[in-house]
C-alpha cells in the first residue's frame, strides 16, 4: 500500500453538535496517553491516546477510533502536499465533539515510517506491520475501560481511511461501522478491494471534499459501490466543504449519525 497508503488523505466533515446527553457536561473529562503499555509483535512500543468525556450516566460510552493520514514535516517543501498536514485528531474537531455528545475517542500513532514522495513520512504503511498492535490498542482500551463492545466505530481520512477498512474486513464481527474519509478500501497496487462477505457486515459511511483530488474521489465512488454490491449498508456524502484535502469539523454530527444508521447490530 506504499504509494496509495500515502496519498490518501481524508476529510471527515463535521455537522454541527446534534447529541446531547444528561450529564455528559457535569465531570472532568479525561484524557489519557498510553494508559496500558502495549508492545506489537515486533516489539514496538505503540503510542495511543484515549479521551473520556467524564463520567456523565454511568452507561457504556461508544468508542470512536480515529486515524490520521500520512503525515511529514517535509510537506511544507513539496508544492502538491503545501499546507497539508494530515489531519491529526487536534485538528478534526472530533475532541469537542465526542466530549459533548459522550463518546469515548481513541487516537492510535502509527509506528512506522517510510518514504513518501522522497521524504521520510508515517501513516500506515506497511500495514501488516501496523495493524497487530492497532488491534491490541483496541481491544486494550475496550476491555478496561467503560465501553460498549458492541458499539465501536473506525474513522480515518486518506491512508486512515485505509488502515480503517483493512482493520474491519480482517475483524468484520468487531467494528459497527467506518468512517472513509477520501479514501477507498484498496491494495498496495490502488486496486478496489471486494469486502469481507458472511457475518458481521459493518456500515461504510464514505465521503470526500469539493476540492479533493479527484483519482481519491474515483476510489471512494468504486469502492462505496462494491460495497453495495456486496450486500452492505453504504452511504457516501460528495463534495463537503473544505476546497481541500483535509477533515472539515463542520460535519462531525452528521458523519456521527450516519455511523449509527449505517452501523448493523453485531453477531454475537
Amino acid at each position: 500500500m506504499r504509494h496509495s497508503l500515502k496519498v490518501r488523505f481524508i476529510i471527515p466533515a463535521v455537522i454541527p453538535l446534534f447529541l446531547f446527553f444528561s450529564g455528559c457536561g457535569t465531570s472532568t473529562p479525561t484524557v489519557l496517553n498510553n494508559p496500558v503499555r502495549i508492545v506489537d509483535a515486533e516489539g514496538m512500543v505503540r503510542n495511543y491516546t484515549l479521551y473520556l468525556p467524564g463520567k456523565g450516566n454511568g452507561e457504556e460510552l461508544p468508542l470512536l477510533v480515529y486515524f490520521h493520514g500520512v503525515r511529514s514535516g517535509e510537506f511544507k517543501n513539496i508544492a502538491v502536499l503545501k499546507g497539508y498536514t494530515g489531519s491529526p485528531v487536534s485538528e478534526t474537531g472530533l475532541i469537542a465533539f465526542c466530549r459533548v455528545n459522550h463518546i469515548a475517542l481513541l487516537e492510535i500513532l502509527p509506528s512506522y515510517s517510510y518514504k513518501f514522495m522522497n521524504v521520510e513520512a508515517a501513516g500506515w504503511s506497511p500495514i501488516d506491520r501496523e495493524i497487530s498492535g492497532i488491534e491490541t490498542c483496541i481491544d486494550a482500551v475496550a476491555g478496561n475501560y467503560n465501553i460498549s463492545q458492541d458499539n465501536i466505530y473506525l474513522a480515518g481520512i486518506s491512508a486512515g481511511a485505509v488502515i480503517s477498512h483493512h482493520l474491519a474486513n480482517r475483524r468484520p464481527g468487531r467494528y459497527r461501522a467506518v468512517l472513509s474519509h477520501s479514501q477507498a478500501y484498496i491494495n498496495e497496487k490502488n486496486e478496489i478491494l471486494t469486502p469481507t462477505p458472511g457475518r458481521g457486515k459493518f456500515g461504510v459511511v464514505f465521503c470526500y471534499t469539493a476540492g479533493d483530488y479527484e483519482n481519491l474521489k474515483q476510489l471512494c465512488e468504486s469502492s462505496y459501490k462494491v460495497y453495495k454490491e456486496n450486500g452492505f449498508e453504504a452511504v457516501i456524502l460528495r463534495n463537503l466543504p473544505p476546497l481541500s484535502h483535509m477533515w472539515s469539523n463542520s460535519t462531525n454530527g452528521r458523519f456521527w449519525r450516519l455511523l449509527q444508521k449505517t452501523g448493523s447490530p453485531l453477531p454475537h
